[in-house]
């Protein structure tokens, strides 16, 4: 009887333990499901969190109240959460908080801006939180009792919290930037040092390319050549070469201007309504440039200031108005005619009449007593196009020329047009125009090779915070004959700016030409070198300049030095594209 008992007191010991270690496994497998109920409640929060924020993209940071309609923030339902029998969703909200993630109880007010390393780079910051709410097998649920955070009353109760974070960022903080696919193939050693990225597929596929800084991608990265491009069919396929531990990674996509748009052309066009999501940060509308020049088919020139009033015809010799359209009229040469084989490849006329804009006059004219109530400082940004274009009509091809550029204002210059511009000899870089910059320059930039000779500016020279942005850019060298007869020969030119333009994107045949032909070339460079500083984003298709590229007799390509300027990090040029990025931070248990 003493071994029966002590049998039966080891069963039910054994019996109660197990029972113990059954309850703990199942609270501990509770406890993980509430977690990832919690984890994915905070998921669908910010899905619709980042749809909110790019509808209302003209709210810098939408207050707390935008995130309490229900309609627009749903809570999760039971369909979200498939193999759950029961749970309660106690808490499910959105606010926004400081950069300390303290919550703000105003939910009439927005986050504060919480400032980046410059003065156009910040964010703001919401918290999500869910707590959700698991009753356990002991827990009687035929009422609602067990919906309360009573972990006493034996519920598995999960507090989740996640860190939403909107940030808005320079464009130019990347070497290479695209809202389209991305095709990289150089021919010769291809060096990028700073970053990319793509809100499209990525292709690489030769090893003469080396990838140094980080580079992303949303869609897919293929070591291959896009589908529908002809022109390397035969051609073996081969990886590319990154920094040590930088490969390729994908991303989430990041939003120009923080406005989900179809075509971001419009941010250059003439004619952008008011009623277009666009249209607040369109270059021809009044709050973004300092001065606006427009020519129309019979060449006439108006000028429009900061207001948007034309001041063509202003008199007196005091006026601002008056002195601003004279120096901006003295800077315009119009009716001008260059020679571009790759539209008349495209058009059947290689024809293009160009309106010349001489930077030189615009930066010896601010600095002249006769334009001393002219001040483009505090909104270096001029905004020039041809109204006479018509893409539908070989003899309506209009381009903008920028001529002696190789000194801006102290400030620096953006140009912005809704024409294809061609950038003519050096730019924004001490020179006279006709040599490349002094040998006895030492690059800024820390991982340039110290043997490569090409430099950005001569030794008495700062390049300034520069934008050219455009339906396309092309780059004609400091030999450039406007008739270009049979390819005429360049000479080395050092080009420094940031271009933002569109590309004549890979299909049906053709080849987009890649990132190493986006600035696009009409010379015979043969050996001489095009050295450029500067950050390259494509935003459109081009609509003007439609010409495809590998179209024969258009050119020979330069040597490529070419650098990312890392300037851009700290004094990025005036009036620049902006991305928003919709980032997940920190994700704790309270």
């Amino acid at each position: 009887m003493i071994t029966i008992a002590t049998v039966a007191g080891f069963v039910a010991l054994a019996i109660d333990y197990t029972r113990s270690v059954g309850r703990n496994v199942q609270r501990s497998t509770l406890m993980r499901q509430a977690i990832n109920i919690g984890d994915a409640a905070t998921e669908v929060a910010f899905a619709d969190w980042r749809a909110i924020c790019i509808k209302n993209s003209s709210i810098a940071a939408p207050a707390g109240k935008y995130f309490d309609t229900n309609a627009e923030r749903p809570s999760p339902s039971p369909g979200n959460f498939p193999g759950v029998n029961q749970y309660f969703l106690k808490t499910f909200k959105l606010v926004a908080v400081d950069s300390t993630w303290t919550p703000i109880a105003d939910v009439n007010k927005a986050p504060p801006k919480s400032m980046g390393p410059n003065p156009q780079n910040f964010s703001y910051y919401y918290l999500a939180s869910a707590d959700v709410i698991i009753p356990t097998m002991t827990e009687s649920t035929s009422t609602t009792a067990w919906q309360t955070d009573n972990k006493n009353a034996g519920n598995v109760v999960a507090h989740v919290r996640r860190i939403f974070e909107k940030y808005r960022h320079n464009k130019t903080d990347k070497a290479i930037d695209y809202r389209d696919d991305l095709e990289i193939h150089p021919g010769p050693t291809f060096v990028v040092n700073g970053d990319v990225h793509t809100n499209g597929n990525l292709y690489t596929a030769h090893d003469t390319l080396t990838l140094n800084g980080t580079t992303s991608y949303t869609g897919s990265w293929d070591i291959d050549f896009m589908p529908g491009d002809s022109q390397h069919l035969g051609d073996t396929p081969a990886s590319p070469r990154w920094g040590t531990g930088r490969p390729p990674s994908q991303d989430q996509a990041e939003v120009p201007f923080g406005v989900s748009a179809s075509d971001y052309h419009k941010l250059i066009d003439p004619a952008i309504t008011s009623s277009d999501p666009l249209y607040a940060n369109a270059y021809s509308n009044k709050a973004n440039y300092a001065v606006k020049v427009t020519i129309d088919d019979s060449n006439n020139i108006k000028v429009y200031n900061s207001k948007g009033a034309d001041i063509t015809g202003k008199t007196g010799s005091t006026n601002p108005d008056y002195q601003l359209a004279t120096l901006m009229k003295s800077a315009v040469t119009v009716n001008e005619t260059i020679t571009d084989n790759r539209q008349g490849a495209a058009t059947g006329n290689s024809s293009v009449r160009v309106a010349s804009l001489d930077i030189g006059v615009i930066t010896a004219g601010l600095k002249d007593s006769a334009y001393d109530k002219v001040d483009l400082s505090s909104n270096p940004v001029i905004y020039v196009t041809d109204l006479s274009a018509d893409p539908t009509d070989a003899t309506k091809q209009r381009a903008i020329r920028l001529k002696n550029g190789s000194i801006l204002p102290d400030d620096g210059l953006t140009i912005a047009s809704g024409n294809p511009v061609y950038i003519q000899g050096d730019f924004n870089t001490g020179t006279n125009g006709s040599n490349q910059p002094a040998s006895n320059v030492t690059p800024d930039q820390t991982n340039a090779p110290s043997s490569n000779p090409a430099l950005p500016t001569t030794t008495d020279y700062t390049r300034k915070p520069a934008a050219v942005i455009a339906d396309a850019v092309t780059v004609l060298s400091n030999a450039w004959v406007d008739g270009n007869p049979a390819m005429s020969t360049a000479s080395n030119t050092t080009v420094n700016t940031a271009i933002v333009a569109g590309i004549v994107p890979s299909g049906n045949g053709y080849y987009s030409g890649g990132a190493e032909n986006f600035p696009r070339f009409l010379e015979n460079w043969g050996s001489k070198t095009l050295t450029y500083y500067g950050s390259m984003i494509e935003l459109y298709t081009s609509q003007q300049a439609i010409g495809h590229w590998g179209a024969a007799n258009v050119y020979s390509p330069p040597n490529r030095a070419w650098y990312f300027d890392q300037k851009f990090l700290s004094n990025p040029p005036a009036g620049v594209p902006y991305d928003v990025d919709y980032r997940r931070g920190r994700w704790y248990m309270d």
